[in-house]
């Protein structure tokens, strides 16, 4: 055993301190809060504003590109379905990219195989439900619905740019905050999960609105091709990754101050506390969309683009703080497998060999792990090669 120089706390010998991943072979870099490496993927930069990893934090390195690649297939195929006319088809196909991606990744890692389904139905359901209404209000107020999408113009500056989307995001929200009284949900990680999943369902929901709609005036509406691809784009991959981003952040705080030992409450500062994180949050997702009304079709996607990529330090940040407070009490148990390079580590929160977070694999995998036992403290003893993370160990309560 070794006393880490990030967390003072003692840990295996190794690459990595398996309470806080901070490295224990290179130089020190302060306090284990403010490392460079992404605690829930130590090869990327804490700041680096990668979308795959953030919004899908239970990824094992492997699948990140995988989930990259889907994305990207996605976006092409709503440009070929626009640079062919079939702008309300390439709609409802932009509608589905991301809540399909989500659902992909849930059954992919297995993230609450042991948890209700209505969990997630709740988040998924309640997210696209309030996206269609929210979707309909917007084509009600909207003097022509082609408008809606096409160009956007100054008088939907109060409705369309800022009192539907600050109101949606207020109403999206409401799912993810019902299961944050249950007991069995209460770490960081879940409540970015049910954010993210709640509103990529919303984003989904609001355009297959408008595809639906459009569809009234055929398959191949009139307008600019360049327009379309553009807004489509924006509407099926940059506004709802804005929106995705602001709910888990959002989420992240509200689990860590309510969720997470009381001694964790303030491990996100200022930003950290309810009555800055929400608002925040409502902000980003309203400056993302007050661009619709002034901006041509592309300078709308780059604006969005610029607030995804804010969005998405301010997740990365809540997930890292959020991954590293929950790991500091877990006592240090018997050797696993490491799900992620395959490696023996001592069964804590972090690989001593890759330093990958083993709260943040999914929780499928910790199935031999917690056949195991409860882990008890003291240093590792070796063990047989059970493949699995301890990510449904949860920290000790003490939350308001």
């Amino acid at each position: 055993m070794v006393r880490c120089p990030s967390c003072g706390q003692q840990t295996p010998e190794g690459n990595f301190c398996v309470r806080c991943g901070a490295p224990l072979t290179t130089g020190f870099e302060g306090p284990s809060r403010g490392r460079s490496r992404f605690a829930a993927a130590p090869h990327e930069h804490v700041a680096l504003p990668l979308v795959v990893s953030s919004l899908f934090p239970h990824l094992p390195r492997s699948s990140h590109w995988g989930f990259r690649i889907a994305l990207g297939l996605g976006a092409i195929v709503i440009v070929v379905l626009a640079a062919v006319r079939l702008f309300p088809v390439a709609l409802i196909a932009a509608a589905l990219l991301l809540p399909l991606i989500v659902v992909l990744y849930l059954v992919d890692v297995d993230v609450y195989e042991d948890e209700p389904l209505w969990a997630m139905a709740l988040t998924m359901v309640w997210g696209a439900l309030i996206g269609v209404g929210i979707g309909a209000l917007a084509l009600a107020v909207a003097p022509s619905a082609i408008d809606v999408i096409v160009h956007g113009k100054s008088e939907y500056l109060l409705g369309n740019g800022l009192l539907l989307p600050f109101f949606g995001f207020l109403l999206l929200l409401a799912g993810p905050l019902v299961l944050l009284r249950y007991h069995r949900f209460n770490d960081v990680l879940d409540g970015v999960t049910f954010g993210a999943a709640t509103a990529a369902a919303y984003g989904g929901g609001q355009a297959i609105a408008y595809g639906v709609h459009f569809l009234g005036s055929g398959l191949r509406p009139g307008g600019s091709i360049a327009p379309w691809i553009w807004r489509l784009l924006s509407l099926g991959v940059a506004a709802p990754v804005l929106t995705m981003g602001a709910a888990g952040a959002a989420c992240a705080a509200l689990w860590l101050r309510y969720r997470a030992p009381a001694r964790d409450a303030n491990a996100l500062g200022v930003v950290g506390h309810p009555a800055v994180a929400l608002p925040l949050a409502a902000l980003l997702v309203m400056g993302g969309a007050v661009g619709e009304v002034f901006l041509p079709a592309g300078a709308w996607l780059a604006w969005l683009v610029a607030f995804d990529l804010v969005t998405m330090v301010l997740l990365r940040r809540a997930i890292h703080v959020g991954l590293l407070e929950e790991s500091l009490e877990i006592p240090i148990g018997p050797e696993i497998t490491c799900p992620n390079c395959g490696h023996q580590t001592a069964r804590h929160t972090f690989c001593g060999y890759c330093g990958i977070s083993l709260q943040a694999l999914p929780k499928s995998r910790a199935g031999a792990a917690a056949a195991a036992g409860p882990a008890t403290p003291g240093p590792a003893t070796p063990g047989p090669a059970t493949p699995g993370p301890i990510g449904g160990t949860p920290a000790p309560e003490g939350g308001t």
